[in-house]
């Protein structure tokens, strides 16, 4: 099996378990082997040695573990502050103080590899799910905007998935820049950016310069030179709005910009 169809089962695997709460290496391997099947590719899970999935396994592994020590730490640190308050023993009662501190600095560290997309180091979908909606309707008024890397797989055939990764991570650099909003990697060479802050106006600005900018920029591969351009739906929403309707909403607008881009 080659490398661009591992990463294809791998891409998709991670998509599916991020609709679950809690992740553990049997759901990973299970949901492996079943889009390993919707692809028509014969692979025994346990033989097979790449670093891409290693990586994730071990990532699901470590979260595992990491979860658990937590919870086992926080019922001591429940224990030991009882018996502090029974016994109003302040020395005991600082302990556990010093002992919460070290908990909440290893939950962050852990919430930060819950949400966190392991290549271009911005949001994944997971956190927008969990922060910013209840039963997949948002929380809030605010702006969203769908970007879409134009011609992402003629890059990655042309230039090899190296270069690939690195135009998404450029991608989702640049977009952190927008004025107060978040970026989320929605799931291969999408991106979502979403503001609670910042007006429309300022946003769809703000990603018209962007798009200029990258389309001046010119990138090298082996002497080779060639452009990245992206596509764009932007749209406001409000407090209770379903987040699926919204979504068809910016990514009519993307595929509309994308065929208008065709025609001229």
């Amino acid at each position: 099996m080659d490398i661009s169809s591992l990463k294809i089962i791998t891409n998709d695997t991670i998509k599916e378990i991020r609709k679950f709460d809690i992740v553990t290496p049997e759901l990973f391997k299970n949901t492996f082997m079943t889009k390993a099947q919707e692809h028509n590719i014969s692979i025994d899970l346990e033989k097979l040695k790449n670093d891409t999935v290693d990586i994730t396994l071990h990532k699901v592994y470590e979260i595992e573990k990491n979860t658990k020590e937590n919870t086992k730490l926080l019922q001591e640190n429940i224990d030991l502050a009882t018996t502090a308050i029974n016994e109003q023993d302040s020395k005991l009662l600082n302990r556990v103080q010093e002992q919460m501190k070290e908990l909440n600095r290893r939950i962050s560290m852990l919430e930060e590899q819950v949400y966190m997309d392991e290549l271009t180091k911005v949001y994944n979908r997971k956190w927008l799910f969990e922060k910013f909606l209840i039963d997949e309707k948002f929380i809030k008024n605010g702006t969203i905007i769908f970007i879409d890397i134009d011609k992402f797989k003629e890059i990655n055939d042309t230039y090899g998935h190296v270069t690939g990764d690195k135009v998404l991570a450029m991608i989702a650099q640049l977009t952190k820049k927008l004025s107060n909003a978040h970026t989320i990697r929605y799931g291969g060479d999408e991106f979502l950016v979403i503001s609670f802050e910042s007006a429309y106006e300022k946003l769809l600005e703000q990603t018209k310069n962007l798009s200029t900018q990258l389309m001046k920029k010119l990138f090298i591969y082996q002497g080779n030179t060639f452009k990245v351009k992206i596509s764009y739906g932007i749209c406001e929403f409000k407090a209770g709005d379903k987040f699926q309707d919204i979504i068809e909403i910016v990514d009519k607008k993307m595929y509309r910009q994308k065929k208008d881009k065709i025609k001229t």
